[in-house]
């Protein structure tokens, strides 16, 4: 029986020649239903609903929310639909504390000194940190991983059950592009999967430096373009989706 494929334009950066890149190009990518999977990182929080109830949310975690609330409603959850009216595994990473985090471990003490968090403390369950807002909460029969640090290859069962799906293509969204979505994704490069980051499904905490501009997510998902895989638009994976529910 024949596969149902999606078939989706997807951008990659040429960095070459030196001093003169060619720059952006497109393959057209043949993404086939039984091979392919929509994975989720760290799109979790409260606030994200209409009602934007941020409850007992970090500062941190509330500046996180309030920057990422339009790119959740917006392109998130849309292409998310479209991958489950395609049928696809729905995969969500998100973070918890695990046994493994102690006082002494290093990522605990590095939270305390750049961002003034202790995740001994903010991740105690239940917290409005690490919940889903309803309007992205995962559903029944979805998939959830969870992982302690940023890539959700690490320590995870997330490389078993991709393999156990049959899964070697990845559609990607999620925070953040730099950090937890950025180790995801090249993880998942060096274990063969191929990558599709939606673009404007992504984005990362700005510097002082970089906020008006909006550079350290230009770069990181230049990054992903140039050294790990490709990136598309929500709405042209939506499109893509659209057109194989119409095939024949």
């Amino acid at each position: 029986m024949q596969t149902s494929t999606i078939h989706l334009k997807a951008r990659y950066y040429r960095d070459f020649p030196f001093g003169q890149p060619l720059g952006y190009a497109y393959d057209d990518l043949a993404l086939p239903l039984d091979a392919t999977a929509f994975l989720l990182v760290d799109v979790y929080g409260k606030g994200f609903d209409p009602d934007h109830d941020l409850g007992s949310v970090p500062e941190l975690y509330r500046t996180n929310v309030e920057a990422n609330r339009a790119v959740v409603v917006e392109a998130i959850r849309p292409a998310q639909d479209a991958a489950r009216m395609a049928n696809l595994p729905i995969i969500y990473l998100t973070n918890y504390l695990s046994p493994g985090l102690t006082a002494q471990h290093e990522w605990r003490n590095m939270s305390l000194r750049t961002v003034n968090v202790d995740v001994l403390e903010a991740w105690q369950e239940p917290n409005d940190i690490l919940v889903h807002s309803q309007v992205i909460a995962p559903q029944p029969g979805d998939y959830l991983i969870k992982k302690q640090f940023y890539s959700g290859f690490f320590e995870t069962h997330l490389d078993s059950l991709l393999r156990s799906l049959g899964v070697r293509n990845l559609v990607v969204v999620g925070f953040d592009s730099r950090i937890c979505l950025g180790t995801t994704v090249t993880d998942a490069m060096y274990r063969s999967y191929r990558v599709v980051v939606l673009r404007d499904g992504v984005q990362t905490g700005e510097y002082e430096e970089t906020r008006a501009e909006g550079w350290a997510n230009f770069m990181a998902i230049r990054f992903i373009e140039t050294c790990v895989g490709y990136t598309a638009t929500a709405q042209e994976w939506i499109a893509a989706c659209k057109a194989m529910k119409e095939q024949p």
